[in-house]
């Protein structure tokens, strides 16, 4: 019996691993899990063959019942959560899967890289690009053979995570020096060179690859850019066409931004099509039928390819007083294409009797309120309200963001990762590398090596009163009303440590640190206040991972489970 049960069990893999969908891995696993149902192993195969048919609630379900029982599979369980999460766009719940793996295993630079990735996309950007750096370094010091499917990685999540060209391009650069075959990195970088005004390295770029394709209209759009820039680069150094007045409109940024979307599918086309999934018939009901491209080709005035033609090829706009059926704060509703020309003629016609809407200035009103007020996609792709005699109010980054709000407003799938943010600055900079952290930690500090009658162990003992004092190794420790444990061999204390999820002031242990923060982070940050790193070690047991630091004549250590923060404790150098 226990040899049929192995044999199907490795054939259940094979198939697994050959032909995932086909349905004799399921009667395979199903056979096996009979017989023996605690076979974690089996309830994995069965797992994968749902994930690999689509079926994602029930491979979930499998995913979290295998992790349920902490046993040898729970890691690859948390894995696949945490790769299934990533891929349905549930950042925060990818990001704690991506934390728990960790707290399980800390040698993987791969598990490393999807922490970064996870944290970019949930809106950890600083932190999740730094991780991704991190990780890199990791597989260079451990895996060097995968240095280059590393390297392929961080383009590719700098690029899902919506990092600037300025960010992507040097990781591009770096993934394709190691593999130069990787085309669809070195077609991005390429329009990352033209939104960094880099034109001659974008032509340059665009004409190698175009010896691989060259019927790629991609690839040919970003060579005769990059020449009719370069052309007019040339031509401005004698008329009054400056570089400044080119890199006002954004153009470049945008058609990076827009390649970007495309291949992340967050585009406005994909924003329409996601909308007319969860369209409300109300809001339904108002839009008229699109208009063909061909029609918009049409004739010597034309509609801006910006967004306006999209919008009109799904649907002509909306009929006058229909806004409100977006659901949204105020009743904007689409314009059709005769009102948008219309109107441009208008402006164009009386320029003075229109002092909102400046001349070559690179813009589409595409919606309005009907009383005056317009939505208009100006430079850089930003949707603003435009209103008479008032300044532009930003509405969102983009139409297509405009049209994701709606999107997961009425109830759909919005794949976009966290918006990038502007960090704020901290209310005190920070000390210079070598001052000591402020805070609670100085006074533990302060206590290590003094006597139980010193003012330092009475300070110490005032800021945790219900603090538990162990006076001898042999004495178990004692639950602590602080969160706090202190230990006084000899007279003298030598340790003290911090239960993080037990003490009420442990954010004030080391002042500024985010304690929810991983370990890249927190490393960053007691680094900056002088820490050095002394070394760490990874309990087999439990997958505590510790790490110790020299700092300020003694020993600071930061222990780690599950991903989270556990202990900060300081002892004697």
């Amino acid at each position: 019996m226990t040899d049929t049960v192995e044999r199907d069990l490795d054939l259940a893999w094979e198939l697994l691993a050959a032909q995932p969908t086909h349905p004799r891995v399921a009667e395979l696993a199903a056979r096996v899990l009979a017989a023996q149902p605690e076979r974690s192993s089996a309830l994995m195969v069965l797992a994968y063959h749902r994930e690999a048919l689509g079926d994602t609630d029930e491979a979930r379900r499998l995913y979290h019942r295998i992790a349920a029982r902490r046993d040898n599979r729970f890691i690859w369980a948390a894995r696949a959560l945490r790769r299934l999460e990533s891929a349905e766009h549930d950042h925060d719940e990818a990001l704690r899967w991506a934390r728990i793996v960790l707290g399980q295993n800390h040698e993987d630079w791969d598990d490393w890289m999807q922490l970064g990735h996870a944290q970019a996309n949930a809106g950890e950007h600083e932190a999740g690009w730094w991780q991704l750096d991190e990780a890199v370094a990791l597989c260079a010091r451990t895996a060097p053979d995968d240095l280059p499917k590393a390297l392929a990685k961080r383009a590719e999540y700098l690029l899902g995570s919506c990092a600037p060209p300025g960010r992507f391009a040097p990781a591009a650069e770096e993934a394709i020096r190691a593999n130069a075959a990787d085309s669809w990195v070195a077609m991005l970088l390429g329009y990352a060179y033209l939104a960094q005004y880099r034109f001659d390295d974008a032509e340059q770029l665009g004409l190698r690859l175009l010896r691989e394709a060259p019927t790629d209209d991609l690839l040919l759009g970003l060579v005769d850019t990059a020449r009719t820039m370069l052309r007019i680069v040339e031509k401005a150094r004698g008329d009054d066409i400056t570089l400044a007045d080119i890199r006002s409109t954004g153009a470049l940024e945008m058609a990076w931004q827009q390649i970007r979307d495309q291949k992340l599918g967050i585009d406005l086309a994909s924003a329409l099509a996601a909308l007319d999934a969860v369209m409300p018939a109300e809001l339904r009901a108002t839009l008229r039928p699109g208009t063909a491209a061909e029609e918009l080709a049409d004739g010597d005035e034309k509609v801006g390819s910006m967004v306006a033609e999209d919008l009109l090829t799904w649907h002509d706009g909306q009929p006058p007083g229909s806004g409100a059926a977006w659901g949204w704060a105020e009743s904007f509703r689409l314009m059709s294409a005769a009102e948008i020309l219309a109107m441009d003629a208008m402006i164009e016609a009386d320029r003075a009797a229109h002092p909102d809407w400046p001349e070559n200035e690179l813009r589409e009103q595409v919606m309005t309120d009907d009383a005056g007020a317009y939505l208009v996609a100006v430079a850089f792709g930003a949707l603003v309200k435009r209103r008479p005699g008032r300044p532009d109010e930003p509405v969102a980054d983009s139409m297509a963001d405009w049209i994701w709000d709606r999107v997961a407003g009425f109830g759909g799938r919005d794949p976009r990762p966290a918006p990038l943010r502007t960090e704020k600055p901290t209310a005190d900079p920070l000390p210079a590398p070598g001052t000591p952290p402020a805070g609670v930690i100085v006074t533990m500090c302060a206590a290590l090596g003094t006597p139980v009658d010193s003012a330092a162990y009475a300070e110490l003992r005032a800021l945790f009163p219900g603090s538990t004092v162990r006076r001898s190794e042999l004495v178990p420790e004692e639950p602590s009303v602080d969160g706090v444990y202190l230990e006084v061999l000899d007279g003298l204390v030598t340790r003290v440590r911090v239960d993080v999820a037990h003490c009420p002031k442990a954010d004030r242990v080391i002042s500024g640190l985010d304690l929810g923060g991983h370990r890249g982070s927190v490393d960053a940050y007691v680094r900056t206040h002088g820490a050095v790193p002394h070394n760490s070690w990874v309990n087999r047991a439990n997958g505590e991972a510790t790490v110790v630091y020299d700092f300020a004549g003694h020993r600071l250590g930061l222990r780690w489970a599950d991903g989270s923060l556990a202990h900060i404790f300081v002892t004697g150098a």
